[in-house]
């Protein structure tokens, strides 16, 4: 077992040497050894034994072209498994891992670094771990798919580490080996982008012959290609072809080049460039762009797709588009952001700092602090896929357009019916409605008209707005939200008006609606003149029934489409109007802790909850409870995350979100899903809200 270990692990480092020397990197250092400088922190696993040295597998250190005057050593470990990658890899890769962040931890303090600092006058350096773990599993599989949020420790000490799997070896590789064959006449380098941390750099490279760190995460590979006078910008890609994301290559290729190539060639794996659906595709999306001279200067290919390779004939014209190069100032779908352009998209407040540590460890690569200070400057330095841009975008946008559901009543003279609603309530300008006279949106089409949905017994008016905000980075100027009014008359004495916004602008929009289906009703005699709309608001209730309220949601005895699972996060702060008694529980509290934020689970079993002395010297905000979805008429399972939240700015109006619904079975469409579960939900809310207010139900 110990020689076929060995075994392995030598063909795991010849395998690393060979893909060192593909990307430039042959002139990296092999097999040092350094000093322990933590011997009992660093042992080995089930070692009694103090570690002494470390070993490092590659060490290779240049002058970093994406990020100037710094210094980059990169510490390689090399590891190899004869069979496939385990189904769980979690267990293993922590070793690993852990093994190689000590090694980094005492290189910082080694005498090898030192050496290798010598002959570079720069100010800055930074260490960053390569993790090579392949296997012989022989399907060029991916490690990093398969590894499942591991739980490394805290006290590792290590600035980045970056995860290469056979997946990912394989794409480069293949990716170098097409450029050296399709253009073996050719003088061919690596293309160096801008980035924010080389933008003033007046000796920057724009190429050359090794490959920065920071794309070897990237699934983007781009080559500047030389013969003469003629200069070819190539890139290749590692996601399949889709018609949308040629667009965003399009419109990168087009910014990235410069103006100073005659020629740009795309290529996607397996996709077929003769075949006549896909000559069109290609043809629909260069028809949108207006820069004709790069248009006409750009080829689309494929590669690994055996006998279909054909090779096209391509004039290769040595006359350079002259068009001007000018940033998008809107996403139109042609934006693939780098450099400055993507600092700016990952800045925003509304991308948490989880969500960029999460989109880091899909590329394979780990940080130790995943702050934003330290997280944006690593992906402003890498090329995005247009996949992964579009995550990031999802991020940005469902901030603030997943749904907020508000509800008002108004009490009805007689039994409501659609038929007559639908008779008072014709056609509506929104614009005639909106009283904002200085807004930064419009409407997509401001005439709209209520339908009707005989089957749920409900009307219905949709509409869509474009908001612009040029005070705004560019990402962020222009986008689009949803609104809508939905009227219930289910209830045999009162009209439910369900008001859906996604964003500010759409709630007040609603606003303004309802305000006119409230006169609408009045001049139609459907209500009375002093008729007000009832609303549930936080003002209308004390402390004590603002929390009964809110922890009713999780009586599964009321519940038929879901089961309350746990609530698991919950605002709270003291109320100051207030005074504690001196033997109350949370007395500690009172001028020391005024907002409290509880995240976790099963929050309503811990006593400041449980315990209903406090509840009166409680003012809850809001909470955000677990549900599982179990309909017996519709098979299938499913988790639903639910807030319920009183709004601080809308008169602490009472409304429900559905942040996340997770349901395993596709053929059913997410609004249905949402819809039996808010009935659910509607049906504590409208009882309880009743309950506490004294009325009948």
């Amino acid at each position: 077992m110990g020689e076929r270990s060995k075994n392995s692990g030598e063909l795991g480092e010849s395998y690393v040497a060979n893909f060192l020397a593909l990307i430039g990197w042959d002139a990296s250092q092999s097999n040092e050894t350094i000093n322990c400088i933590e011997p009992g922190k660093h042992r080995a696993k089930n070692s009694t034994c103090d570690r002494t040295t470390h070993g490092i597998d590659k060490l290779y250190t240049y002058e970093s072209p994406m990020d100037s005057n710094t210094l980059i050593h990169s510490v390689i470990s090399v590891k190899h498994t004869i069979n496939e990658y385990p189904s769980s890899p979690n267990t293993k890769f922590k070793e690993h891992f852990t093994d190689l962040a000590h090694a980094i931890e005492c290189f910082k303090e080694s005498e090898l670094i030192i050496k290798n600092r010598e002959a570079h006058n720069v100010d800055n350096e930074e260490i960053v771990g390569i993790l090579f773990w392949l296997s012989g599993g022989g399907n060029n599989s991916s490690l990093i798919s398969k590894l499942k949020n591991p739980t490394l420790e805290e006290s590792l000490l290590y600035e980045r580490i970056h995860i290469l799997d056979d997946d990912r070896i394989e794409f480069i590789t293949k990716s170098i080996n097409l450029i050296k064959k399709k253009f073996d006449t050719y003088q061919h380098s690596f293309y160096y982008i801008d980035t924010p941390n080389n933008l003033t750099d007046n000796e920057k490279q724009y190429n050359g012959k090794s490959l920065p760190i920071e794309m070897l995460s990237s699934n983007i590979q781009v080559f500047k290609l030389v013969k003469r006078k003629e200069i070819i910008l190539a890139i290749v890609l590692k996601d399949k072809f889709h018609a949308d994301d040629l667009k965003r290559i399009l419109g990168l290729a087009h910014r990235i080049s410069n103006n100073l190539t005659s020629n740009v060639q795309i290529f996607f794996p397996l996709f077929e460039h003769e075949k006549q659906e896909n000559i069109n595709s290609v043809n629909r999306i260069k028809n949108q762009f207006k820069e004709r001279d790069f248009i006409s200067a750009t080829h689309i290919f494929g590669y690994d797709i055996g006998f279909k390779d054909t090779d096209k004939s391509i004039d290769m014209s040595l006359i350079t588009p002259s068009e001007d190069i000018k940033d998008e100032e809107i996403d139109n779908g042609k934006i693939l952001p780098y450099g400055e352009q993507l600092r700016s998209l990952l800045d925003t407040s509304l991308i948490t700092e989880s969500e960029l540590k999460n989109v880091l460890q899909e590329k394979g690569i780990y940080v130790c602090n995943s702050k934003k200070e330290h997280t944006i400057p690593i992906l402003a330095s890498f090329l995005l896929s247009p996949k992964e841009f579009n995550t990031l975008k999802e991020h940005q946008k469902t901030k603030e357009d997943k749904e907020k559901r508000y509800e008002s009543r108004f009490k009805t003279k007689v039994k409501p019916t659609t038929e007559k609603l639908k008779q008072s309530l014709r056609s509506i300008n929104l614009n005639d409605l909106d009283k904002n006279k200085f807004k930064n949106y419009k409407y997509k089409n401001s005439n709209v008209t209520f339908e009707v949905d005989k089957s749920k017994n409900q009307l219905i008016v949709n509409y869509e707005i474009e908001r612009y905000q040029r005070n705004k980075s560019w990402n962020k100027q222009t986008d689009y939200f949803k609104g809508a009014v939905i009227l219930d008359c289910n209830n045999n004495s009162e009209i439910i008006a369900k008001n859906i916004s996604t964003s500010k602008e759409t709630l007040e929009i609603n606003k303004n609606i309802v305000n006119h289906i409230h006169h609408e009703l009045i001049e139609n005699n459907i209500i009375s003149q002093t008729t007000k709309e009832e609303k549930i608001l936080m003002d209308d209730m004390n402390n004590k029934e603002i929390l009964q309220f809110l922890l009713a949601f999780h009586d599964n005895k009321i519940l038929a489409n879901v089961e309350f699972i746990n609530i698991i996060s919950i605002d709270i702060e003291i109320d100051e109007t207030i005074t504690l008694p001196d033997l109350s529980q949370i007395k500690w509290m009172e001028k020391k802790i005024k907002k409290l934020k509880l995240d976790g689970k099963k929050i309503e079993d811990i006593e400041i909850i449980t315990n209903t002395e406090n509840h009166e010297y409680l003012k809850c905000w809001g909470l955000t409870a677990e549900y599982k979805y179990n309909n017996p008429r519709i098979s299938g399972e499913g988790v639903v995350i639910i807030d319920f939240k009183f709004n601080t700015t809308n008169k602490n109006e009472f409304f429900i979100q559905i942040g996340k619904c997770i349901f395993n079975k596709k053929e059913y469409k997410q609004t249905e899903i949402n819809e039996m579960i808010l009935s659910d939900i509607d049906n504590i809310k409208h009882k309880k809200h009743k309950e506490i207010m004294g009325k009948k139900i």
